[in-house]
């Protein structure tokens, strides 16, 4: 087995849905320790914690970024094979994370440490950065763009699962908490109370048309955004006094995140004229749209490396789920980015999630050749 597989099983089988990610950094410590590759593990709270580690030299920084973290299984009786076991099954590794994106992360780490062998000739740095918790808020990219790593990129790496083809942007994610405020009262006098059923609903219509007069990207198409969680009320025989929303908005590179929330204000501060309950935003997280140039250096080096290993042309596309990306671009300064890693992106949360076996070891090479070829 190749050793880069045998490493990965062993990112599987450490239960890392949402938190625990402590352990799998310190496992991952462990193997650059063995190739006298130091590294630093950044605490984020008890049990969790990312990973950073350097090699190099020089003004030109690289960094290579992965998360520790999975989502949650779901009902294992509904795996063929156990999540948190890798099995290899005909060319197949499945186990929860086996695509999105401890692959990645194996990848990542076994051609750092090839890249590491060469440091003294590379004309440049290249950042490792493994972060916790991408899957529920980015709070390790958020956590390591605060401490300044990565005010100094000049390129960005993504390892989510890809195919290995090349993406060069992807939208933004906005989540926000519209909360209205009523009146209870018993339902057989409901023109005494004020029904915070009533705001929400107002909001729904009109969130509906919000952004149609918003531009239309080239590639990443609309804003698209959708209302995925309302509650309000406790009894029947209660005219609910107090209730809540919550959505998803996909913002675009020419319709950033801040157009996005003032749209959202605009509405509010409107129906708050119109309508007996009282609506209050909330922005809960707010991660930025990511479009590097295709024809840029980093793309370039991309499709070289693509091409030489898997021997085809290699694809360029877009995709709409957000990543660390969106956060680490929140540094000092702009730089390239491409998302680029092994196993396919619609297996990601999936029952039995797999990734090819070959693809993981032919990715490794791919990204020693991109990280090379682009510093040259």
């Amino acid at each position: 087995m190749h050793p880069a597989i045998k490493f990965l099983s062993n990112l599987i089988d450490i239960n890392t849905a949402n938190d625990n990610e402590n352990e799998l950094a310190q496992l991952i410590a462990d193997q650059l320790t063995h190739h006298n590759i130091s590294s630093k593990l950044v605490s984020y709270s008890k049990n969790r914690s990312s990973l950073i580690a350097e090699i190099g030299q020089g003004e030109t920084v690289v960094g290579l970024t992965g998360h520790l973290d999975t989502v949650l299984p779901g009902d294992p009786a509904k795996w063929q094979y156990l999540p948190y076991k890798a099995t290899i099954v005909d060319n197949r590794l499945y186990g929860r994370g086996a695509a999105d994106m401890k692959s990645g992360i194996a990848a990542l780490v076994f051609a750092f440490i090839n890249l590491a062998k060469s440091a003294d000739t590379l004309n440049g740095r290249v950042r490792l950065m493994l972060t916790v918790g991408e899957e529920n808020g980015a709070q390790g990219a958020h956590q390591l763009t605060q401490l300044h790593y990565a005010d100094d990129l000049t390129a960005l790496i993504v390892a989510e699962p890809t195919d290995a083809h090349i993406i060069y942007a992807h939208n933004g994610s906005l989540n926000y908490t519209v909360t209205a405020e009523g009146k209870q009262v018993h339902s057989s006098m409901p023109a005494a109370g004020i029904n915070a059923i009533d705001g929400l609903v107002a909001f729904y219509n009109e969130e509906k048309t919000l952004f149609d007069q918003a531009p239309v990207h080239s590639t990443l198409g609309p804003v698209v955004h959708s209302i995925t969680v309302i509650a309000s009320g406790h009894q029947v025989n209660s005219i609910p006094g107090e209730g809540f929303l919550r959505g998803n908005i996909r913002p675009i590179p020419n319709f950033y995140n801040d157009a996005v929330t003032l749209k959202l204000q605009t509405l509010l501060a409107n129906l708050n004229q119109q309508t007996n309950a009282q609506l209050t935003l909330t922005i809960d997280n707010s991660f930025w749209p990511v479009e590097s140039d295709p024809n840029g250096s980093l793309v370039a080096a991309a499709k070289l490396a693509y091409q030489n290993n898997f021997k085809q042309e290699p694809t360029l596309g877009v995709i709409h789920g957000a990543t660390d990306a969106s956060e680490f671009v929140k540094g000092l300064h702009q730089f390239e980015t491409i998302v680029m890693g092994p196993g396919p992106w619609e297996k990601a949360h999936m029952v039995d999630e797999y990734v090819e076996t070959d693809q993981v070891i032919t990715m490794i090479k791919t990204y020693d050749d991109l990280v090379t070829t682009y510093l040259q």
